[in-house]
């Protein structure tokens, strides 16, 4: 996964940096690992002050843009501190990623069944589930 992490209005120090990795893009990292190669995840984050000047109220903006593949996964939280404003992100982040990730499998998943229903087999060697066939006695 490329990781780019930009800043405006604010000085991005090595501590701040850090706790950035580990707080967002490592649980990314993890949610995202069975990801294609083709895929390759591309997060995108931006760490800014939103105003010089206010030294109260939510000043403080981090937005995340995640690209897998064609979709692209938007997440912003603002707060009143750098530290704060990356954990709502991170928890908006996998929400996000969740949702995305459980869409995906649905699709496979609704693609097979129908997959199954639009296969034309004899009576005799159907596909079930679980138990007994009923006529097997017959």
């Amino acid at each position: 996964m490329r990781v780019m992490i930009r800043q405006k209005n604010l000085e991005l120090t090595l501590p701040l940096r850090t706790y950035i990795e580990q707080k967002v893009v490592l649980p990314v990292q993890k949610l995202l690992k069975r990801a294609q190669v083709s895929e390759l995840p591309i997060l995108d984050m931006e760490v800014e002050r939103t105003t010089r000047h206010h030294r109260k109220g939510q000043v403080y903006r981090v937005l995340a843009n995640l690209a897998i593949g064609r979709k692209l996964i938007r997440a912003e939280a603002t707060d009143e501190d750098v530290r704060a404003a990356c954990d709502l992100l991170e928890e908006e982040l996998k929400r996000e990623v969740q949702t995305h990730k459980t869409k995906s499998v649905a699709l496979e998943k609704r693609g097979a069944r129908v997959a199954k229903k639009e296969l034309h087999l004899a009576r005799s060697a159907r596909l079930f589930r679980k138990g007994r066939i009923r006529d097997e006695g017959n």
